[in-house]
Parts: structure tokens; sequence; C-alpha cells
């Protein structure tokens, strides 16, 4: 077993074709093919199978595996950068977990900084929701990535803060209040994110289900349609206010009385094993989070 093979391993499962996952490597597919073969043969069981659609999938075999794998390749990766942080030198690669839709500007403002300050470093992004990002750091898909601070179970460096909002339709029986207590929204349905940690959102709201009476009536993928959900009178929701749209047509968003912030934060799996480039990313999306505050204070 050596570490090519791994690598096979990880491309397959992330492209899910062979002939992809070769083009990443800049392998060719026969490469690919005989290391996985080979990978297989030394480990005795079966790590990948090909789907009806010609997909590559992981058996239940390389389900239990593919996480070592992953952390494995991750520390190897840490080493390296390690290594070359002791010359002087900082390159190797980074694996950003981000959300959709949650501060684009300041992502495209930290990720330029980034790359002005580190070229020899590249950054590939992973985009999913909130709960996909801390299953991602404890699966050692990411080196690190945008959470909600201090929820989901997970440590991180507070970047940032949000308003907490909730997002009602145009005509609802609150369209005209200028803020929303948690009392007020008794027997309302929420829609929420299918795979997000809603129980945080509800928590930093100060929402008691129980005594609220509210419940989660639908589940969506992602921020869009549960707007789009909340126009067409199905129910509200509670969304951070940069995951809304810049403009707003046919939903009201209130903030809460009293104000809830949604902490922002970037997670590491471990920071005492992190990798220097995972090291370098918070502390300039820190610093630039930083400058931009005092910035405007002094507007």
């Amino acid at each position: 077993m050596n570490f090519s093979q791994l690598q096979c391993l990880v491309a397959l499962v992330e492209t899910g074709s062979f002939t992809e996952a070769a083009y990443t490597l800049d392998l060719t597919q026969s490469t690919v093919s005989h290391a996985l073969a080979a990978l297989e043969s030394e480990l005795g069981v079966t790590l990948l199978e090909r789907n009806r659609k010609g997909v590559a999938a992981l058996t239940p075999a390389g389900q239990k595996i593919i996480p070592r794998v992953r952390a494995l390749l991750a520390q190897a990766e840490a080493i390296e950068q390690e290594a070359q942080a002791l010359r002087g030198e900082v390159s190797g690669k980074l694996r950003l977990g981000t959300v959709h839709a949650l501060y684009p500007e300041m992502l495209a403002s930290v990720l330029m900084r980034f790359r002005a300050l580190y070229p020899e470093i590249e950054v590939v992004l992973f985009e999913g929701t909130m709960q996909e990002v801390s299953e991602w750091l404890g699966n050692s898909v990411i080196d690190v990535g945008f959470v909600f601070h201090s929820a989901c179970g997970i440590e991180s460096t507070l970047i940032t803060t949000d308003e907490l909002c909730v997002v009602v339709p145009t005509g609802h029986r609150l369209h005209a209040e200028n803020a929303v207590s948690p009392g007020k929204l008794r027997g309302e349905e929420l829609i929420m994110e299918k795979a997000g940690c809603a129980s945080q959102l509800m928590e930093m709201g100060s929402f008691e289900m129980g005594k609220a009476r509210l419940h989660v009536r639908y589940q969506a993928s992602d921020s869009a349609t549960i707007v789009a959900m909340v126009r067409e009178g199905l129910g509200i929701t509670l969304l951070p206010r940069t995951m809304l749209p810049r403009k707003l047509e046919g939903v009201l968003a209130l903030p809460l009385n009293p104000p809830q912030d949604v902490p922002i934060g970037l997670a590491v799996r471990q920071r005492s094993t992190a990798s220097p480039g995972a090291q370098l990313f918070v502390q300039v999306a820190l610093t630039w989070t930083q400058e931009q505050a005092a910035s405007l204070r002094e507007t």
C-alpha cells in the first residue's frame, strides 16, 4: 500500500469516474485502475464498484476505510507543509469548505488576499450546507471550513457575526412588525435546511419548540429554495441575513426582538495538527474581518 494508491482511491471517490480521477491526478486511466486493483488486492476487500450508470461508488468496506485514508493523506500533506515551512517555503494544497451564499463577498476578498500572500498554496473549494461542512471536517475531506461558531460540537475561531432574521411572505400577519419576538411566532410552521444545523439556529433565536409550538413542516436543500417556498406561503424560516437574496421579492426579512447574532467561525479538525496552510488561511480571514470592522468604526 502506498500514497499513490490512496490518492487514486480518494480521487475516484470525489469524481466518481476513472477518467476524471486520472485527469485530476495527471495520470492515465489505466494507471488509476491498476492502482485501485493493487490496493484492493493487498487489502483483500473490494473498495469501489460501478453502479448501473457507470459511476464508481464506495462499497460498505470502502465506506469504513475512506475516512482513515483521507485522514492519512491530510496528515501527509500537513507534514510536507511543515517541512517546507522549516525551509522558509509556503506551498501545498488547502481544501476549504464553505456554505452556499454565505458571505460571498467576504470569501472572494479573503481568497484574493490569501492568494496574493501565498500564491504557491492551491485552494480547492467545497460548497455545501453547514452540516456537510462539519461532516467534511470530521471525515478529513477538507482542512478548514466555515461553521456556526461554537455550534455543532466543533471548535472554531470566531471570524464575524451575522443577524438572524425571520423571513415571512408579503401579507403575512407579521409583515408590519418592526421586530419579532419568539412568542409572536407561536403556531407558525417552519421551512428549514434539510441537512443544516437547524437546531442551532433555533437556539440562537431563543426558540423553544414546545413552548412556541413551532414545528418544521418542510425541509429544503438550500436557502434559495427555502425563500421561494416562503414566498409561496408554505411557511416561514429563520436565516442569517447574508444568506438572503440582495433583492427580496415577495418576502420580508424581519429582525428578532431581542436581536440575535449568528456567530460565524472557521474550524479545523484539530488545531494542534492543522496544516500550516489551514492555520494561515484562518489568520488571513481573521485579519481581513478585523480590518473591515475597524474601517466601519472609523466611518
